[in-house]
């Protein structure tokens, strides 16, 4: 039996043997026709993506046994799998591939759901379009496969463009990634299509084609978001996904985008939330001081070594309050939001107290703890926050949250008056308080990290948190939160097993990873993660028993007198007392409205022409995040993702074009209804800091 395999394989390699000769003999003879080709594309790309040009001008690909088939069609015999990159006709193989993909269609899904007893406007008109969207489907039947237009392609391997050209032939693109780590495929796609053709079908009436070469899974997931901002979020949830061909790479690449596709339908924010955060950012300013940056050297370097304990209020840090209490004189402490009255009943004062929700019932329950306690500890947060926050603590500081209005309007006041300091906007501090803790030990500068209660989950729906928290009452669920309905998700434990998550935990988790992934650049750094909830990725896994801190012990006050003096500053003279109105710009976002409420007529018959008018409206918008009116970019950004997404979703839901657009625009009425009243809302900012309700203090435990 084994003699007839060795003889089989044997033959098997002669008929290969056999067929790649007489490949590379056609090779040979098409060498002027295949080189004029390469020419022909090496000069296009030199004129259009020089990147490109340039990384493949004096390109030597690994992989040389390439062959031209009896179809004059070029083939690769990969050596990593033992077989053809294609069968002996890869153009018809590559269409039979296409026509599946059309057929049964791999996309991304995100369901916007109704929100009730919400106070904001933007829901309210999110739920009006979602009132249009259930009455307009009536009667219609669902898209099943690729419709003619496709707003957003990802292809996962191009391989030598064969499957390319097809689904270009077939299928009209707006936007286009192509993502190709192997670079020698890509290198012989320049002699076996021509590029040019399909540079000029996606470069033409705002459309737009990204090229991925030769990145790792996790780089073209981070450029792909990049460039996802600048093409419009709103179109990202209904993107399309093909797959050119299967490789150990692809395949990562493909788990790692459906990993972090939170990241792309996560912190767009909406227009009331913005008003909050410039009222209550003005209003928090002579409260505190204001995070700046003056360089690493001047902090003292054995600040950066000692131990810090970031401490959320997940079910793990019952597990190991024993071991916090241990190196309490060892350790700096960081409390994420409501484990503040977790570690008060616990016996634990921490150093520093961090929180990033802006509504007023974050700062509700600080009434559940006496002033000497809140007096030994620090308060630190963004501005965005409530300005009651401020009042808690003897001594606080904000750093400015990327991304909100308010942020723009007070780098833009503060340089307009001459003020140079690099003040601080914290990156990847959403959307829960544990990030917001990391964001600030990546300004300070420390390179010890342990996370212990940053569970980003559950293992039942019974224990979400610690039970001396005020989600408990007598060992049972106090009422103020329950999860028990909530939709999950499930993750890999930090020490195996199956964790469950909702949607904001498990995007939490996806923002730690991001910003550990830049901290595990920096010389020294360490993190550990002792909390028995999900995993993080590049962050090392420690059982308590393991934890090893021999550091002397430390002034808690000096330390935090340090980084106070080092960090913050006071608030600009300019900013102090200022009204919103005064900084707003009424009239210039009252401009911008109109022109978004425009465009949508008669002649508005297809989806592409839909997607064109909103990426249009997304362009008059994003080009306002360079200028002087920033902040009305960010105003409006968030709102507007919103509400043309679920248009958008709406468009390429069902399978008649003409009847699904003429209903669509049902849709656009409420979207235009709210940026008519958005001016309105603008002229009364100030007074939108939140007033609170009583939900907190009925039922939480604190």
């Amino acid at each position: 039996m084994q003699n007839e395999e060795k003889l089989s394989s044997i033959d098997q390699a002669e008929a290969f043997a056999s067929l790649f000769e007489r490949g590379a003999s056609r090779l040979k003879e098409h060498d002027q026709e295949l080189t004029e080709r390469y020419i022909r594309n090496m000069n296009m790309f030199s004129q259009i993506m020089p990147h490109i040009f340039e990384s493949f001008q004096d390109y030597q690909p690994k992989k040389r046994h390439i062959y031209m088939e009896e179809s004059g069609e070029l083939n690769l015999y990969r050596e990593d799998v033992g077989v053809p990159l294609f069968s002996k006709n890869p153009r018809a193989q590559s269409a039979e591939r296409v026509n599946r993909a059309f057929i049964k269609p791999n996309k991304t899904v995100l369901n916007l759901e109704r929100t009730a007893n919400h106070p904001s406007r933007h829901v309210y008109y999110s739920n009006k379009i979602l009132d249009q969207v259930e009455q307009q489907s009536a009667g219609l039947e669902p898209q099943s496969g690729w419709p003619e237009f496709v707003g957003s392609a990802i292809l996962f391997g191009v391989e030598f463009g064969y499957q390319l050209e097809m689904i270009l032939a077939e299928r009209e693109i707006k936007h286009l990634y192509l993502y190709e780590c192997d670079l020698d495929f890509f290198y012989y796609s320049l002699f076996a299509i021509e590029w040019q053709n399909i540079l000029e079908i996606c470069n033409r009436d705002g459309r737009t084609i990204h090229f991925f070469l030769g990145v790792s899974p996790e780089e073209f997931t981070e450029k792909y978001l990049r460039q996802l901002e600048e093409n419009g979020f709103f179109m990202a949830p209904e993107t399309f996904l093909y797959v050119g061909y299967g490789s150990p790479e692809n395949d990562l690449a493909i788990e790692y985008f459906k990993k972090q596709y939170a990241r792309q339908v996560m912190g767009w924010g909406f227009f009331d939330d913005a008003l909050i955060g410039i009222a209550q950012g003005l209003k928090s300013l002579p409260k505190t001081k204001i995070a700046h940056f003056q360089g690493r050297d001047v902090l003292p370097k054995w600040v950066s070594n000692i131990p810090v304990f970031i401490l959320g209020n997940g079910p793990s840090l019952d597990q190991g309050i024993e071991l916090v209490k241990e190196v309490r004189d060892q350790v700096l402490l960081i409390c994420c939001g409501s484990t503040i009255n977790t570690l008060k009943k616990l016996g634990v004062t921490p150093d520093i107290h961090v929180d990033i929700e802006r509504l007023k019932q974050t700062v509700d329950k600080f009434q559940f703890l006496d002033q000497d306690y809140l007096d030994k500890i620090w308060g630190l947060s963004v501005n965005v926050m409530h300005p009651g926050l401020f009042d808690c603590f003897k001594r606080s500081g904000m750093a400015m949250k990327p991304g909100e209005a308010i942020t723009s309007l007070m780098l833009n006041q503060a340089r307009s008056h001459g003020d140079s300091k690099e003040y601080v906007q914290l990156n990847y501090c959403n959307p829960v308080v544990a990030n917001l803790a990391l964001s600030y030990v990546h300004l300070f500068g420390f390179n010890n990290v342990y996370y212990l209660g940053v569970d980003n989950g559950f293992k039942d729906k019974g224990s979400h948190h610690s039970v001396h928290s005020g989600y408990y009452k007598d060992g049972k669920e106090s009422g103020f939160q329950t999860f028990q309905e909530a939709k999950l998700v499930e993750r890999e434990g930090n020490f195996g097993g199956t964790i469950y998550a909702t949607g904001i935990m498990d995007t939490s988790r996806v923002q730690l990873e991001s910003l550990t992934r830049q901290l595990n650049k920096r010389r020294n750094f360490a993190s550990f993660n002792l909390s028995d909830g999900a995993k993080i990725e590049g962050v090392t896994p420690l059982r308590f028993e393991d934890v090893l801190i021999m550091d002397p012990k430390i002034d808690h006050t000096k330390v935090i007198d340090i980084l106070e003096n080092v960090f913050f500053t006071e608030p600009p003279e300019s900013l102090v007392d200022q009204s919103a109105n005064a900084l707003i710009s009424v009239d210039d976002f009252r401009k911008i409205s109109r022109v978004l409420q425009q465009g949508w007529d008669e002649s508005i018959t297809t989806r592409e022409q839909v997607c064109d008018l909103f990426w249009s409206h997304h362009r008059q918008i994003y080009f306002l995040k360079g200028s002087i009116h920033r902040h009305i970019y960010d105003l409006l950004i968030g709102s507007f993702t919103y509400s043309t997404f679920l248009i958008v979703q709406f468009l390429f839901k069902y399978q008649d074009e003409a009847e699904t657009v003429a209903r669509a625009r049902h849709l656009f009425t409420p979207w235009c209804e709210f940026l008519e009243e958005m001016p309105s809302m603008l002229q009364q900012a100030s007074e939108y800091v939140d007033q609170g309700n009583d939900h907190l203090i009925t039922f939480y435990n604190g």
